[in-house]
């Protein structure tokens, strides 16, 4: 028996309504979260927020360089020496590409210069002699030029002067120094005057005034921003050698090499530099080398006199370990 309860009759149920197919479109990609989102804190214990794969994170662009043949990044780690004024600040990463292993061609050459025994040169069009100073090296290979370096000599002339011109390694023989372009060719197979660069490279001859009178003097003065004094020691003697003098702490540096690490690819740039690391005897007799940080900004040489920038160097052909540590001085 139901009761007293009315008997209620359910309606009839509706028709039941086809069912659209699935869509086929792909799923939406998950929201990558803004710099602003990525920046706010979390709440403690919250779960880290991950970017999307689909969009890995940003990094920060390296710093860069197509000119010279340089490299196209560095590291911005520094190291600091020393406090106030006298402090300086080193990269310990290379900016050069070229590597200075790459100029094993140099190594008799060098090896002459650290024992005084300095080869003889002249520069063919006017038949003055001369005798060899020092190198610098590091600028080529690059996108304009082939291997080469730039070779310092102190020219008999009357007034004397100091000249410079380009070295090159022999052409079937990349590891031998091409003995003919120690003199200077103004034409022929060997041409290795320095051109274009001449105004680049002049800044190394400028230190020395060598017969270039007041003027030359002055410029010499400037160049060492009263700190550094710059002689040719020998200069009537068979082997003369390039000397810089620390004015304070009356250190001397009979340099032989000078390599570049970094220098200004803009020839527009309102501040010019050029910098990397000395190679020098602190006495021309004794076999020991060492080198140590300089730069060369806007006419002024800078060579920091702390202790701990020198590094000793094994033999005068030195590795490649002395293209880090080179001054950040921007």
């Amino acid at each position: 028996p139901l009761g007293s309860r009315p008997l209620t009759i359910a309606p009839a149920a509706r028709p039941v309504e086809p069912v659209a197919p699935l869509s086929t479109a792909p799923p939406l990609a998950p929201k990558t979260p803004s710099a602003a989102e990525l920046m706010r804190p979390r709440p403690e214990g919250a779960a880290r927020r991950e970017p999307s794969p689909r969009q890995p994170s940003p990094r920060r662009s390296p710093r860069s360089s197509r000119k010279l043949g340089r490299a196209t990044s560095a590291s911005s780690s520094e190291l600091s020496f020393g406090s106030g004024s006298s402090a300086v600040r080193l990269l310990p990463a290379p900016l050069n590409k070229n590597r200075v292993c790459e100029y094993g061609w140099l190594t008799p050459l060098l090896s002459s210069l650290v024992a005084s025994q300095a080869a003889g040169v002249a520069d063919l069009a006017s038949g003055t002699p001369g005798a060899t100073l020092f190198v610098v090296c590091g600028g080529c290979p690059n996108s304009f030029c082939g291997m080469q370096a730039v070779l310092y000599t102190h020219m008999r002339s009357s007034p004397p002067e100091l000249d410079f011109w380009w070295i090159k390694p022999k052409k079937e023989d990349g590891s031998t120094l091409e003995r003919a372009t120690l003199d200077r060719h103004s034409k022929g197979e060997h041409k290795n005057d320095p051109g274009r660069s001449r105004a680049l490279y002049a800044q190394f001859a400028d230190l020395f005034a060598v017969g270039g009178g007041a003027e030359a003097a002055a410029r010499a003065s400037r160049a060492g921003g009263g700190k550094l004094r710059f002689e040719v020691v020998g200069a009537s003697g068979p082997a003369p050698r390039a000397l810089i003098v620390d004015v304070e702490s009356r250190a001397h540096y009979y340099i032989y090499l000078i390599w570049q690490e970094d220098w200004t690819s803009n020839p527009f740039a309102r501040s010019k530099y050029i910098k990397g690391k000395l190679v020098y005897q602190r006495d021309p007799t004794v076999p020991e080398y060492f080198a140590r940080p300089y730069a060369y900004r806007d006419g002024v040489l800078s060579v920091p006199p702390h202790a701990e920038l020198e590094e000793a160097v094994a033999e005068p052909m030195p590795t490649d370990a002395i293209q880090s540590r080179c001054l950040d001085d921007s």
